[in-house]
């Protein structure tokens, strides 16, 4: 077997398995999500300008530089971003075990757990929203590392100043980018102090883990100072300490409710957290990457076992110091890790805004010595153990890679949605605005979906953008249509503002395997539309779409362009409509037929009826008219609407006549068609 102290290369190399297994496998197929696409934007069309900018407004001013560094190392591929963010966690729980190796020595099986736990703990969810939270990785690693060079500086005095400097630097690069770990300083003259162990006195010891801490007190101070007093914050201050000046105003209610909202975050850190990995849903056979899920559990576990079951010192299962240790320092870091979201009245049981799991991503590291420590005291050391935490290891892993799942889930449907988008509207003016119903994909929404389309049709963002994104269902949309005039909208560094005229509508998930519907007011019968689509077609120009794109398609963001299914025979024959080009139309249906491609839905039908119609193939017309009528008869005043746009567009003929009588007794369409 290999010892720990012989292979130092050992152990890191299998937490980077064990990184893989549960972040890493899915990475070729995710993508950009909430606020990595706004990073995106601000980057793509200003560069290190923009990121600046957009760090300024959301009140960390200081942190644009770590996002410069990976798009000028990574480019705007996700994958790139992915490995980027996978490889600084890493980095992180590797940093986070040497530390433990400085204090615990002769503990490398239980360091070993703590850091293996650390690595796939299932509180923090949002890791395939890589670009975003790749900064934070990088920070966390930044806190470890000056942990190290603080212990290492007590340790070797002909180096002390170097590894001062070293991690008093670390330290500050880390904070003053950003605040997330910040309640970790607390555990830091903990460290010093169980560091100092060989100090011949207790009273040495205090005196010592007080002169050292005293470079990194004074650091957190200023910090301190700057956040709340210097830092500017234009606008709102979505970090302001509100908990901490309703405990001068209004003590003893604040107090009352921030222990209750931390024992639950407590209990849901240490417990709840584990009963998702075991949750009746993922004892189940579909879909597929539950099964999936489950090989991944049971190989993490494995890899887990073999770990753990290396050859370490011998350690009695009742050696109190090590216990009392690891319990003070798991429970400071857990709530110093909770601490900065406490603060800001953020909490991670907060069911009214999603999220929150990221108020407890710097809890983690106390919550994996906690759990260690807990069935190191409840379970003797030996097979038993080992058992149990590579099985918890392993239900974590699976959990991770079932959220990636959904990720991944999430980035098809983007693609999709997006690229079917182009196909119908290869370009569209400046300054058009996009009204859609709810986020269009998981993890998305808001901001994100205003900067994917003015990445996906523009090559610059100018202020105002020249398109924007409307939720219907966040928007006065019947005051849009019956008052007019300009609309206006700002996000962080966008802002929009051009006439509500210029607008397009579209739909999506209204059924299953809907293609994107782009619709108007020839659309107001499908009835599919949900009502306050239906209020919002008057809106809806379709002389804002261009027939040809102006700025192609960056694929290194969105990825190639999808292989032609019936959604793109669907869109482009759209796209023809609105140009009146039914022959194509007709000629696009007759391939999508040869290649075996049908529509998903009744309303999918209607455009081609328009096309038979207008290029004389009146049975066509009939037959794809009665193909969408039965067996429900939903489409009844869709399709009598679509027969009397034909009755007007259509030029007379025996055989036009012919098919109208038809229309109007085999659909029943006497009191909208009237010859």
């Amino acid at each position: 077997m290999l010892n720990y102290r012989r292979h130092p290369w050992f152990f890191p190399l299998a937490l980077l398995a064990v990184c893989i297994l549960a972040y890493g496998l899915q990475a070729p197929w995710l993508g950009y999500y909430l606020d990595d696409w706004i990073i995106l934007a601000a980057y793509h069309s200003h560069g290190v300008q923009g990121l600046m900018e957009y760090a300024f407004l959301g009140n960390r001013p200081l942190v644009f530089w770590l996002w410069w560094l990976g798009f000028q190392i990574l480019g705007e591929a996700p994958l790139g971003w992915q490995i980027w963010a996978l490889l600084w966690r890493w980095a992180t729980v590797t940093a986070a075990y040497y530390t433990l190796q400085l204090l615990w020595e002769n503990q490398p099986r239980r360091n070993a757990a703590i850091a293996l736990l650390f690595a796939v703990y299932p509180i923090f969810k949002q890791q395939s929203s890589a670009l975003t939270y790749s900064f934070h990785w990088i920070t966390f690693a930044l806190y470890f590392f000056s942990l190290i060079a603080m212990i290492r500086a007590t340790r070797t005095r002909s180096h002390y100043l170097v590894w001062s400097v070293a991690g008093v630097l670390a330290n500050a690069v880390q904070m003053f980018s950003q605040e997330f770990f910040v309640g970790l300083e607390l555990i830091r003259p903990l460290v010093l102090f169980l560091a100092l162990e060989n100090t011949p006195s207790t009273r040495q010891r205090i005196k010592r883990t007080l002169i050292h801490v005293l470079p990194y007190a004074l650091l957190w101070g200023g910090f301190l100072l700057w956040r709340l007093h210097f830092m500017p914050t234009p606008g709102s201050d979505r970090n302001t300490p509100i908990i901490l000046f309703n405990l001068i105003d209004s003590p003893l209610p604040t107090l009352l409710t921030l222990i209750g909202r931390a024992l639950q975050d407590t209990a849901e850190g240490l417990i709840g957290v584990w009963a998702e990995t075991v949750a009746p849903s993922t004892f189940a056979f579909q879909p597929i990457s539950n099964l999936l899920a489950w090989g991944l559990c049971l190989s993490g576990a494995v890899l887990a076992f073999l770990v753990l079951r290396q050859r370490q010192p011998g350690f009695s299962s009742t050696e109190q110091p090590w216990h009392w240790q690891a319990l003070s320092l798991g429970g400071l870091a857990l709530l110093g890790g909770f601490a900065p979201g406490w603060l800001i009245g953020r909490y991670l049981t907060d069911t009214s805004t999603l999220y929150n799991d990221r108020f407890g991503l710097a809890a983690m590291f106390g919550a994996s010595i906690l759990l260690v420590t807990f069935l190191d005291w409840a379970i003797r050391p030996g097979k038993p153990q080992q058992i149990l935490l590579s099985l918890l290891i392993g239900l974590a892993i699976a959990q991770q890679a079932r959220t990636a799942t959904v990720y991944r889930w999430s980035w098809e449907d983007q693609r999709s949605l997006f690229w079917q988008l182009h196909w119908r509207a290869p370009g569209i003016k400046p300054y058009t605005a996009i009204f859609g119903n709810g986020a269009l994909a998981k993890y998305m929404g808001s901001w994100a979906n205003i900067s994917a389309l003015n990445l996906l049709y523009f090559d610059d963002i100018p202020s105002p953008a020249y398109t924007w994104y409307f939720d219907l269902y966040r928007y006065p949309i019947k005051e849009f249509v019956e008052e007019g005039g300009a609309v206006t909208d700002e996000k962080n560094f966008l802002e929009y503002r051009a006439p509500v005229s210029q607008s397009l509508v579209i739909l999506s998930e209204t059924l299953e395997n809907q293609c994107l519907w782009l619709v108007s007011e020839a659309d107001r019968h499908n009835p599919y539309l949900e009502e306050v689509v239906r209020t919002a077609l008057p809106l809806s120009d379709l002389s804002r779409i261009l027939p040809e794109e102006t700025y192609p398609v960056p694929t290194s963001i969105f990825g190639k362009e999808p292989a032609r299914d019936w959604c793109w025979y669907y869109q482009k024959a759209r796209l023809a409509e609105q140009q009146n080009d039914w022959q194509t139309m007709v000629s696009l249906w007759a391939q999508a037929k040869d290649q075996g491609f049908t529509p998903h839905n009744e309303p999918e039908i209607v455009p081609f009826i328009l096309a038979s119609a207008h290029t004389g193939n009146w049975k066509q017309a009939l037959e794809l008219t009665d193909q969408a009528y039965y067996p429900s008869f939903v489409m009844h005043d869709y399709l009598c609407t679509t027969w009397r746009r034909i009755r007007d567009e259509v030029p007379p003929s025996p055989e036009k006549a012919e098919a109208l009588r038809q229309a109007i007794k085999e659909f029943d369409c006497e009191n909208i068609i009237r010859p």
